[in-house]
């Protein structure tokens, strides 16, 4: 038997009465688990296993699927839960997470990476503020991040703008950049963004009024650095306009 901490991120039913669930888990990483009768009505585990719960979770010593044997619920994220506005939110954090982290895999950085992301998005903290932090919190640590803000070229400061060169992963200034190039435009503000999220605490970003261009610039750089890195890139990079807006 093993003890862990867990969070529901997807869920599925098996036969009659059981349901498979994915989990997020500091020590094993994404893990999919197996929770027997749990769509009985008398079943004690329900309250305890449901989308977006956070639990302390006995498992069985199955390598492939370990059965829950019980489940102590250790935050519900209610808002989070009751609000649909919220729900998408809180899957677009989830998506990320279930593409790039592993099976069996210690995740502890970014399993609380995720549940401080969960906790500010459940509180209705500013979602521009929760979610770019969140991705610029999840690069760092994943070692995608901006390394500096120089133009690649010249070696100078980014000033007025710029582009994110995806294949490299640097900056290009706009008197360097020569020809069009496989590239993300940031405008001068999306830049500063950049830096304040690197340097600065979320409390710090949240009393910010983020432009809704920069948010966007900020987060398509990001999504395109952590999916593209694990191969799994995406069609559209704009959680910020399908989750509800700014």
């Amino acid at each position: 038997m093993r003890k862990t901490l867990g969070l529901v991120i997807k869920k599925q039913n098996y036969g009659e009465t059981d349901r498979i669930i994915t989990i997020f888990s500091p020590d094993l990483g994404k893990k999919r688990i197996i929770a027997k009768a749990i769509r009985r009505p008398t079943s004690k585990l329900a309250g305890h296993l449901d989308t977006f719960m956070l639990s302390q979770l006995m498992l069985t010593d199955n390598e492939d699927l370990p059965r829950v044997t019980s489940a102590i619920l250790a935050e519900p994220f209610e808002d989070i839960r009751n609000q649909l506005t919220l729900t998408e939110r809180a899957f677009a954090i989830t998506k990320v997470i279930e593409r790039v982290i592993l099976e069996d895999v210690s995740q502890r950085a970014i399993f609380q990476i995720t549940l401080d992301a969960m906790a500010r998005l459940n509180d209705n903290q500013p979602w521009p503020a929760v979610w770019t932090y969140f991705l610029s919190e999840l690069a760092n640590e994943l070692g995608l991040g901006p390394g500096d803000f120089l133009c690649r070229q010249c070696h100078q400061k980014l000033i007025g703008g710029g582009y994110w060169h995806v294949e490299d992963r640097q900056f290009v200034c706009g008197t360097c950049l020569g020809e069009v190039i496989h590239g993300i435009f940031l405008e001068e503000n999306s830049i500063k963004l950049l830096q304040l999220l690197r340097k600065n605490s979320f409390m710090s970003i949240a009393k910010i009024q983020l432009p809704a261009f920069c948010a966007a610039q900020v987060e398509e750089l990001f999504l395109r650095e952590i999916t593209q890195w694990f191969n799994k890139p995406w069609s559209s990079y704009s959680a910020l306009n399908s989750r509800g807006g700014l």
